[in-house]
């Protein structure tokens, strides 16, 4: 029987390359925060990223009739290929061996070798189906080796960009997954608390403690607070201190954890609105 739901259109605005210096603490699951350290290539070309195998076969003969005995796979790897588009320090620094760099009045200086380097990162690819928030695959690495891959073309018709193709070193984790990331979400105080906190965390950035009768307006204070917000727009919350909807600007996944006390089987639940 075939299924169109499992076929898969990528491409979304959502999708990203991360890169971090070797080390850098990586995401234990589909959805968790980035430690700080990893920054996004930014746009990347329409010509989207090509895993690619770089192994060959060879195929071992007997005498008889020249058959296929066995067959061996030489040299297996895996590579990633893409083609970064703006012009920052990040592409800069993994396309050019720079000898030094500095910056003044907006302007940055680089002394480059003609040579070519590798650059070693840690990274996290993070590719959705085209609607954004039904279908998601991260893929994280410990390493891979990052080289040029091609030239840097100036032209008027096409933006001058940055191919790379990086070697996957050791073993990476995928994870694949259905994610709900949705922009409206009911926050639901039970059990008539008397006293306690809970902690509202979204994708992975946590809110203080929150009094167990914090108002709407200390609520939607303490997430707009919070770094992983600050960069989309305002957070709304709207209804009563015990039964409120908060309103993202984008979709988000919303968790929470309480530790209220008094009343009678006192909690804190999330749902979406």
């Amino acid at each position: 029987m075939v299924n169109s739901q499992n076929a898969r259109i990528f491409g979304s605005d959502s999708d990203s390359i991360y890169l971090a210096p070797i080390g850098t603490t990586l995401p234990t699951s589909i959805d968790a925060a980035l430690d700080a350290s990893f920054e996004d290539v930014g746009w990347i070309h329409s010509d989207g990223i090509t895993e690619a195998f770089t192994g060959s076969k060879s195929e071992i003969r007997g005498f008889q009739g020249a058959r296929v005995v066995r067959t061996r796979m030489d040299t297996p790897g895996t590579t990633i290929s893409f083609h970064a588009l703006e012009s920052k320090p990040q592409t800069k620094s993994l396309r050019y061996d720079e000898k030094s760099v500095t910056t003044a009045a907006g302007v940055r200086t680089s002394t480059r070798s003609p040579g070519q380097k590798i650059s070693a990162r840690a990274a996290v690819v993070d590719i959705f189906d085209a609607d954004d928030v039904t279908v998601k695959e991260r893929w994280v690495f410990e390493r891979i080796d990052i080289s040029p891959d091609g030239d840097r073309v100036f032209v008027n018709s096409d933006i001058a960009g940055f191919p790379f193709l990086a070697d996957v070193i050791g073993d990476y984790t995928v994870r694949e997954g259905t994610t709900v990331a949705v922009t409206d979400w009911d926050v639901a105080i039970t059990g008539t608390p008397t006293g306690g906190s809970y902690v509202l965390t979204m994708d992975g950035h946590s809110t203080a403690g929150l009094a167990y009768n914090a108002t709407t307006i200390a609520v939607a204070s303490a997430i707009n607070a919070l770094s992983g917000v600050t960069g989309f727009g305002t957070v709304t919350a709207t209804g009563t201190a015990t039964a409120y909807t908060l309103v993202f600007p984008v979709g988000v996944t919303l968790s929470v954890a309480n530790s209220l006390t008094g009343g009678t089987a006192p909690d804190a639940t999330v749902s979406p609105a």
